[in-house]
């Protein structure tokens, strides 16, 4: 379990990347990037303050941080995922 999080982990700046280039031209990729970033925005407010309710006690708040990278991976899987369907999408209407 831990080495899928760590792969996730390292390969997620290169699905966003790929997720940002497949979306480029599309015609809604600003409206896309800005509800991605107002998730994101959505997400740490989250877990800054409401992180307790799923991790418990935390003194150290190592369960903060490891939600937050896991709400962010989450994240990017599903804008990657999401990117891939507008790109084949597009490529069925052409």
């Amino acid at each position: 379990m831990a080495n899928i999080f760590l792969i996730l982990l390292l390969i997620s700046p290169f699905l966003l990347l790929a997720t940002y280039l497949m979306t480029a031209k599309s015609k809604s990729f600003w409206k896309i990037f800005t509800a991605h970033t107002i998730t994101f925005v959505v997400y740490m407010i989250f877990v800054i303050n409401y992180s307790k309710l799923l991790t418990g006690h935390d003194e150290y708040g190592l369960g903060q941080l490891g939600l937050g990278i896991l709400f962010i991976i989450g994240h990017i899987i599903i804008g990657f995922a999401h990117g891939l369907f507008i790109t084949l999408k597009r490529r069925q209407t052409q």
